[in-house]
């Protein structure tokens, strides 16, 4: 696949076959937001909840594509309990209620990858994936030029979230 903007997403390619091995043993969302607060912009934390966090991701789909990410540390939904889980889909569904009106969107997408073969990048941390989606948002470039253009700054996103995000209700 041809890329017009993404430099971030090398890591994601495949050597020899095989995907790069991650030996640090440290959770990309782990290590963020144990620097606290005053490192969440950096990180693009846009709130943070008494179990979970909101952060754009930083290999998005479309503008305004979030993580929701329970602060505890594990790989599957059913390790949380039923207070981080309520907290959880309380926090998905105010977004997506948020971002229909916000963007005017045609669509969501909303959802988690589970072990390895599911495609999960993170997949000893848990979290939810939830993206604005528009008819065409595809494009000729990825129909016909297996090319996805990265057409928006992830920062001027991070900062016309901020306050919608801080205003939110769950």
């Amino acid at each position: 696949m041809d890329i017009l903007y993404a430099p971030w997403r090398s890591s994601y390619l495949k050597f020899g076959g095989k995907k790069p091995k991650d030996t640090s043993g440290i959770c990309p969302f782990c290590s963020k937001l144990e620097l606290g607060v005053a490192y969440d912009e950096q990180h693009l934390v846009l709130r943070r909840f008494e179990h979970c966090v909101v952060m754009l991701n930083l290999h998005p789909y479309n503008a305004g594509h979030v993580l929701v990410i329970p602060y505890q540390h594990v790989p599957e939904l059913h390790q949380l309990s039923c207070e981080v889980r309520g907290e959880l889909m309380e926090v998905a569904s105010a977004i997506t209620k948020m971002y229909q009106e916000l963007f005017a969107c045609d669509g969501l997408n909303m959802g988690y990858n589970s072990g390895k073969a599911s495609g999960g990048s993170v997949p000893a941390h848990m979290h939810i994936h939830i993206l604005p989606r528009f008819i065409g948002d595809t494009g000729f470039l990825a129909a016909l030029a297996d090319t996805k253009p990265i057409s928006f700054d992830i920062n001027a996103v991070y900062q016309q979230l901020k306050s919608p995000f801080a205003s939110l209700e769950i």
